[in-house]
């Protein structure tokens, strides 16, 4: 694979010049930034949680409803609110469960925003974080960190039965 990686990389340069960043430049590809993208990734983020965040909004999380597409789960009906079906849309804005915990999030930070799905978020998240104010990096931590949350309190009742209340997640992302 050396010969292989000498041929892409370097044109008739020594293999030990070329910078990690400019084979980085090389192997990557290039695209438009997304509108999303400083609602992830903004100095201070936490990597776990911008991580979740940015394979939810690419809809990438295992959650039932893609599972079931899959024919891996027969069962998508949410674990946090026993009620709708399992998707992006559900877990992370039209979950009882989490639509409570995510308004007391933002009460905590003077606000008020009930979701009326998983677009209306996102385009209420970009009119809203804009800027390097304390209060905008506070709420785009508490963002990622409730999406984390939501994800991790799924997960907690799907693969070990145990359930934390919504105060439990506030406290989280609180403390977070």
């Amino acid at each position: 694979m050396r010969s292989d990686a000498v041929r892409l990389f370097c044109s008739g340069s020594n293999l030990y010049q070329i910078r990690a960043s400019c084979l980085w430049d090389k192997v990557r590809s290039r695209s438009e930034k997304v509108p999303w993208h400083r609602l992830v990734w903004f100095p201070g983020h936490i990597p776990n949680f911008s991580l979740i965040s940015w394979m939810a909004i690419l809809d990438r999380l295992p959650t039932k409803n893609r599972l079931a597409r899959f024919g891996i789960v027969t069962n998508s009906v949410c674990r946090l609110c026993s009620s709708g079906l399992e998707s992006r849309s559900h877990l992370f804005s039209e979950c009882s469960y989490a639509s409570e915990a995510w308004c007391a999030i933002l009460l905590l930070c003077g606000l008020y925003h009930v979701p009326t799905g998983w677009n209306d978020l996102l385009h209420w998240l970009l009119l809203n974080l804009k800027g390097k104010s304390l209060l905008v990096h506070i709420l785009k931590l508490g963002w990622t960190d409730f999406i984390y949350c939501i994800w991790e309190e799924r997960n907690r009742r799907h693969f070990r039965g145990m359930h934390c209340s919504v105060d439990t997640v506030i406290g989280s992302v609180k403390e977070s």
